[in-house]
């Protein structure tokens, strides 16, 4: 039994020994060598094409807008450094005879006095959708914003056109809600 207890004591004490004694130091550091990302190209938002009937001013009109990529505007670079394209909105509205009421093409640099600079180097027109007939007025939505499909940044914007075909735009102060309440400065003017 002493002699069990003898070599366990030693094994013991071997382990403890070697356990303890320094690690040979290399003066080798291993670091991986930073791959850089390889430049990608400007991405371009989705081209889209929007036709609808519309009725205005006692007649049914044709409401057209057509969305480009337009590689001749500035380049659109975001926090993270990805290139966008920007892009190129043209409006139209067709009488009932097929002949022309109105037709623009509008880029961001037509609402550069509702949007800041910083801002507006980072964004994008993203679209022009037709919201409402008001009165003797077409009320399109318009927003200028993050190019990013992921993002939600946008400043939301109003373009009116008049039935004499007199363009004002606005910034659209309202909340986004599901009622139909009139809005406050609708009421009563």
């Amino acid at each position: 039994m002493k002699l069990t207890h003898t070599l366990i004591f030693m094994a013991l004490i071997s382990v403890a020994a070697v356990s303890c004694s320094d690690k040979k130091q290399t003066g080798n550091i291993i670091a991986h060598k930073p791959v850089k990302k390889a430049p990608s190209a400007p991405v371009k938002m989705q081209n889209s094409d929007f036709e609808d009937a519309v009725s205005w001013i006692g007649s049914s009109y044709k409401v057209k807008i057509n969305r480009k990529s337009d590689p001749g505007l500035s380049m659109i670079v975001d926090d993270s450094g990805n290139k966008y394209y920007d892009n190129v909105i043209e409006v139209s509205v067709i009488r009932p005879d097929g002949t022309e009421f109105f037709k623009r093409k509008f880029t961001k640099s037509d609402f550069s006095s509702y949007v800041d600079d910083d801002y507006a180097k980072k964004s994008a027109l993203l679209g022009i959708v037709l919201e409402k007939v008001e009165g003797d007025n077409l009320k399109f939505a318009a927003s200028v914003g993050a190019p990013d499909v992921l993002s939600d940044d946008y400043v939301p914007l109003i373009i009116t056109v008049s039935r004499t075909g007199n363009v004002s735009i606005q910034k659209d102060n309202r909340l986004d809600s599901n009622n139909d309440q009139p809005d406050e400065e609708d009421e009563g003017v």
